[in-house]
């Protein structure tokens, strides 16, 4: 008898909680990803000049 007066009052809340739960991973795998890309761009950026001012200052 006492089910029978429960409703899903909380039903709406859980779902938006899961939706913001969820789309704060996707956020945050996604920073993660460009946080890696750039890591990668600066390391081979760095090692073209280190290359590049050894060879002028071999030429000089």
């Amino acid at each position: 008898m006492f089910r029978k007066t429960l409703d899903n009052k909380g039903q709406g809340s859980a779902e938006l909680i899961l939706i913001i739960g969820g789309l704060i991973v996707i956020v945050l795998l996604v920073g993660s990803y460009m946080s890696s890309i750039t890591e990668k761009t600066q390391n081979s950026t760095q090692k073209l000049l280190k290359i590049q001012r050894d060879f002028l200052i071999n030429k000089i």
